[in-house]
This record gives C-alpha cells, structure tokens and sequence, in this order.
C-alpha cells in the first residue's frame, strides 16, 4: 500500500493506494493517528484503494471516533463502488462522511 499525506490547510488529505488490509493497516495507523488533533479535519481519498478487509474499516472507525470527539470531522471521498458496498454491508455509511 502507499500513502500519501498532505496538509492543504484547510484538513489534511490521506491518498491510499492499492490495499488496506491487515499488512498494511498498521503502517496507516502509525501515520494517521499522530494527526489526529483538536479541530482537525481529515480526509481519505480513495481514488486507489482497491480492497478493505475489517481492519481497515477498524481504522476508519476509529479515526472517526477520535476526530468526532476532538471536534474534528473525518469524510472519505472517491470511493469506488465496490469498496462503498462493504461500507454498506457494514452499516458504517450512516457514521461516516463520503463526498
């Protein structure tokens, strides 16, 4: 997997690309939570995700949580279909922001 992380000021953009999954995500956790602040916004862009096993929704889930309760706010954006339908499957679509 690679990530790339860019703050743009307004929140900061994490590019995933290729899978999220139990080899990787801990790679991701290392880089993502570190960011997690007061007041900051964070988004996934999923352009080149293409799988997420349970861990990597354990991450998101968590990100989410952590961000809701420092009055952040975390969106995941270009999602592809079939990555959406396992948010779907999941329930997580209603706790998540996708734009």
């Amino acid at each position: 997997m690679e990530i790339k992380i860019e703050n743009t000021g307004d929140r900061i953009v994490v590019s995933l690309i290729g899978r999220l999954d139990t080899i990787t995500v801990g790679e991701l956790e290392q880089q993502v939570l570190p960011l997690l602040k007061a007041g900051t916004d964070m988004l996934f862009d999923c352009n080149g995700l293409e799988y997420i096993s349970s861990s990597g929704l354990r991450l998101i889930l968590l990100a989410h949580k952590k961000l809701s309760a420092l009055e952040g706010r975390l969106a995941l954006s270009n999602v592809a279909p079939s990555i959406k339908s396992i948010f779907d499957m999941t329930g997580f679509t209603s706790l998540l922001n996708f734009e």
